[in-house]
């Protein structure tokens, strides 16, 4: 069976972040954040 991966690509998204890992862990094998030079935590 196929192995899905999402990447997630972020800027200042400390308030959605959780939701959107939580949004996409059902149906990925893998989840890599990448973060763009946030300010925020």
């Amino acid at each position: 069976m196929n192995k899905i991966s999402a990447v997630i690509i972020t800027y200042n998204e400390e308030k959605n972040i959780a939701r959107c890992i939580d949004s996409v862990r059902a149906v990925a094998d893998e989840i890599v954040v990448a973060d763009s030079f946030s300010t925020d935590r």
